[in-house]
């Protein structure tokens, strides 16, 4: 007889102060790794303080200047391990200006955060 899976799923998070404390930490670290960041956003759920199970953190990091592709820049400010899912969108300084005229919606999203 086939084995019946469970509905339940259990989601399990850290209180906001904590996932704060781990944010600046590893703000902090990719500052020290990558001098070619000039400022970095925390935005999204978490940052607004209205997270609902699975959400992730948001971060936009503007960069002085890159020779890669936005997606193909991505890993390199992934960290190795975090408490929860990390969305990291590595902007330069340029393609944020484009994108504020562009895409001024999302602009605002990506830049009205907390400033780490």
């Amino acid at each position: 007889m086939p084995k019946t899976s469970s509905s339940s799923v259990a989601v399990k998070s850290l209180p906001r102060d904590e996932i704060a404390r781990r944010v600046r930490i590893y703000a902090e670290a990719l500052r020290r790794a990558h001098p070619e960041i000039e400022r970095i956003v925390w935005f999204g759920s978490w940052a607004n303080g209205v997270p609902v199970p699975g959400s992730d953190v948001d971060l936009c990091i503007v960069l002085t200047h890159s020779n890669k592709r936005l997606r193909d820049r991505i890993p390199d400010y992934l960290p190795g391990a975090f408490p929860l899912g990390l969305d990291i969108f590595p902007y330069t300084r340029s393609e944020l200006e484009r994108l504020g005229r562009e895409s001024p919606q999302w602009h605002r999203c990506l830049t009205s955060g907390i400033p780490l």
